[in-house]
């Protein structure tokens, strides 16, 4: 059997693995000139292997079962940042501290609980507003502003536009558990997949079309036809709906793709003049967070890491002028860091023709079972990408977790050998 794969990033690269440890014949097709995806490392001075940063996908955090057995299969290992992600202090706008934040936090994430998937985050945050009594039990309203700004910035949408859900999971959490990175850089991890699976990876081949009928499907690249007995898509949403096939696919796949959202991010790294500890701030009126990480040498990195989300936050910063307002707004939010403007590096996914976007988010409007809508196949057409993965939607875990569903998806119904071996 024959199976080509749309896509090199970590749901592509983990599904070729499986299949190709079964025995089956697998191409993976990836448009860009490296593998990775939304997972990109690099060093922001070049030649220095103590300045890696992410420009995607960039933390470890707990539950990543799969991504951690990835790491001890291919022989990498993580690193502790000693910040958390749960844990950011709150700056500008009406003061507020981090306690004050974490008893908001519990309180939307129980409102959130008893309401129904299409109350919008915006929703439940009016609802305990109003409830809260005039005493000394009252939820602070700069404390549930921060809880706002935090969710849309960690699902990279607006929180009138999310599904309340999104207050439950680990955006909204606030223990200090340890978070980590791949030391070297995530998309080490991609790399060594795609070392392994040697000339079975093809860059610089982006998919035009998909054809499909009973007896085979066809990926049409700038070269001509690639012919299959399976092809599975895992590029990400705003690239995998976009994608012409004949016969089109149903309704009801579209309609699915539709209701999820397309969240938009941003990435900001500058360089430190003088080192600084590990620590991590949120900015609440700007829509962004800033952090200094330690890397695998167990000393904090001389960078500022910045990630806003949503694009409400991006036109606040002017990414699409460039970095320098973005750069003025972190010198203000943290004036205890000396930053080198000259070396900072900024990232958008929104104008990169291989994404259109950061990662998928659940909207008030989607419904439960739209990631399975999304992931179900049309007769020899699969699909996979984080956007398919339920709860780990959105996360390197929930594409690595799509890629080996798919894997034996396709081993299930089609056998290692296909409908002619069975």
């Amino acid at each position: 059997m024959r199976v080509i794969i749309i896509g090199a990033g970590f749901a592509g690269l983990s599904a070729a693995t499986s299949l190709a440890d079964a025995g089956v014949d697998v191409t993976v097709l990836e448009a860009r000139d490296r593998v990775g995806g939304r997972v990109w490392s690099q060093e922001l001075v070049p030649g220095d292997p103590g300045t890696v940063i992410e420009r995607g996908a960039e933390f470890v955090l707990d539950g990543y079962e799969q991504l951690t057995g990835w790491v001890a299969r291919l022989g990498l290992e993580l690193a502790n940042t000693t910040m958390s992600y749960y844990v950011r202090e709150p700056r500008g706008g009406e003061p507020v501290t981090v306690g004050e934040v974490v008893i908001a936090a519990a309180v939307l994430a129980k409102a959130a609980e008893a309401a129904p998937s299409c109350v919008s985050v915006a929703g439940i945050a009016q609802e305990v507003l109003a409830a809260s009594p005039g005493s000394a039990g009252r939820v602070s309203p700069a404390a549930v502003g921060a809880i706002l700004t935090r969710i849309s910035i960690s699902w990279a949408s607006e929180v009138t536009e999310l599904s309340c859900r999104a207050l439950q999971g680990p955006a909204s959490a606030f223990e200090p558990n340890p978070t980590y990175r791949v030391a070297g850089g995530n998309q080490g991890i991609a790399q060594a997949m795609a070392a392994q699976l040697g000339d079975r990876v093809r860059l610089g081949c982006p998919v035009r079309r998909l054809t499909h009928d009973e007896g085979s499907a066809t990926a049409w690249t700038d070269e001509g036809a690639e012919l299959a007995d399976v092809v599975i898509v895992t590029v990400p949403l705003a690239c995998s709906s976009a994608l012409p096939v004949e016969p089109a696919l149903p309704a009801w796949k579209h309609e699915a793709w539709s209701r999820t959202g397309l969240g938009q991010a941003a990435k900001l790294h500058v360089m430190l003049a003088e080192p600084a500890p590990a620590s991590a701030v949120l900015s609440v009126p700007d829509g962004y967070w800033t952090w200094v990480a330690t890397d695998a040498s167990g000393s904090p990195q001389p960078i500022a890491h910045c990630f806003a989300g949503s694009t409400p936050a991006l036109d606040r910063l002017g990414v699409r002028g460039g970095p320098g307002g973005w750069l003025a707004r972190l010198a203000g939010l943290r004036p205890e860091l000396s930053f080198d403007a000259d070396r900072a590096l900024l990232t958008t996914w929104a104008d990169d023709p291989w994404a259109g976007m950061a990662y998928s988010a659940e909207r008030s409007v989607s419904r439960e079972d739209d990631p399975d809508l999304m992931a179900a196949p049309v007769g020899r057409l699969h699909f996979a990408g984080e956007h398919t993965a339920g709860p780990w939607s959105g996360l390197m875990e929930g594409a690595l977790r799509s890629g080996e569903r798919v894997a034996q998806e396709v081993l299930v119904t089609w056998g290692p050998r296909g409908p002619q071996g069975r």
